[in-house]
């Protein structure tokens, strides 16, 4: 949406929203929340210096999540978001409660997680089985396959969109510059494919994906998920901002509440 602004407030005059990226390089973040945000809210960016996908950086961000929180808390934000399903599903079941109260403990800002926006998500669209479309390996597709289970969403099909060398691209951060239609098509191709499945989850913030679930929602008559998508609507809920977010999936006709 068209971003507005008046000579006499600041950007965030109705909400700052602090978000909370692994890798120091986030360009799709930013963007893909601005693509959402309503007039007047703007985000709040720092880093845990994740650069190699591997369980020890991992850990090491975890452990640096109380330095990220001080950083936005001196930013004065109105919520905080903390982005990466690996940094919470790779440590268990039960592991993002206990981060939860390690970061009340430490602030009175409204947290939430990636994993625990797109679980809440689902939940409130109803989803029960879904497809799932990653930019990860196999092993992770098994991790969050278990994970989501406990909540009571079962993941009937996955497919991954992690680039291969021989396309050139780092497999990193190559699916940062995937063209929206390789998302688009491949959420499609895999929900057509598993005729027992409810609705799309898309998860993986870095992969564009808020600019297709319009699309793939009118296409297939189903709701969509996406990371991006789920934050924004937890940082807004969190912020105790309550907008029209037109074009980006039906889940913005839910309130999300935020915790008791």
């Amino acid at each position: 949406m068209a971003l507005k602004a008046s000579m006499g407030a600041t950007y965030g005059w109705r909400a700052r929203i602090g978000f909370v990226t692994p890798s120091p390089g986030h360009e799709n973040n930013g963007y893909e929340f601005y693509l959402m945000a309503p007039d007047g809210v703007t985000i709040v960016m720092t880093s845990l210096h994740v650069t190699e996908l591997t369980q020890q950086q991992y850990n090491d961000a975890v452990s640096r999540m109380g330095v990220a929180v001080a950083e936005l808390e001196d930013r004065r934000v109105d919520s905080i978001i903390q982005a990466g399903v690996p940094l919470i599903v790779t440590r268990g079941w039960g592991f993002e409660e206990e981060l939860l109260a390690e970061v009340a403990s430490q602030t009175t800002i409204p947290f939430a997680t990636d994993i625990g926006a797109c679980i809440r998500g689902m939940h409130a669209l109803g989803m029960k089985r879904v497809v799932m479309l990653t930019p990860f390996d196999e092993s992770m597709h098994r991790q969050l396959t278990e994970y989501v289970g406990h909540a009571g969403i079962e993941v009937v099909a996955t497919r991954s969109l992690w680039p291969s060398d021989e396309a050139g691209m780092s497999r990193r951060y190559g699916v940062s510059t995937l063209p929206l239609a390789e998302p688009y098509h491949a959420a499609k191709e895999l929900y057509l494919s598993t005729p027992s499945a409810d609705g799309i989850w898309i998860t993986g913030a870095l992969m564009p994906s808020v600019a297709i679930i319009d699309s793939l929602e009118q296409d297939l008559g189903v709701p969509v998920v996406s990371s991006m998508q789920a934050m924004m609507w937890a940082g807004l809920g969190l912020a105790r901002v309550k907008a029209d977010v037109a074009g980006y999936g039906r889940l913005f006709d839910h309130t999300y509440e935020p915790r008791s």
